[in-house]
């Protein structure tokens, strides 16, 4: 099993992803990267790339990363207080994600992140 050693994952959970992307924790190689190069250019999804290159969708962003093909998304607007607030009462109130996303104009991820996040505060005081 090559790189296992340099993964820090469980082993079950390395066997999962190995089953899936037979390359995955494999070092690139230099037909892989030009191959990553082109099918990017040429706008093939991401999840098509990482199919055909046998590499997880998050190997092929670190990669363009480290090639300077893709730049790292800012982190979005910070939280304050008050939408803080409004955004726990309208969880309260039932209001679904989408729409509490819409309201704030942030993605679904980013408002669960946010109220996980505001949960474990909550309980760590």
């Amino acid at each position: 099993m090559p790189n296992r050693s340099t993964c820090f994952l469980p082993e079950e959970e390395f066997m999962k992803l190995k089953a899936v992307y037979a390359r995955f924790n494999e070092p690139w190689t230099g037909d892989e990267v030009e191959e990553l190069k082109e099918m990017t250019a040429a706008d093939v999804p991401m999840k098509d790339i990482a199919a055909h290159l046998q590499r997880t969708p998050n190997s092929l962003k670190i990669k363009l990363q480290s090639l300077g093909l893709l730049e790292k998304r800012p982190a979005g607007r910070q939280w304050t207080a008050e939408d803080d607030d409004a955004l726990v009462n309208a969880y309260n109130d039932g209001e679904p994600f989408p729409s509490i996303a819409e309201r704030f104009g942030r993605s679904e991820r980013a408002v669960i992140s946010r109220l996980v996040r505001l949960r474990a505060d909550l309980f760590a005081t």
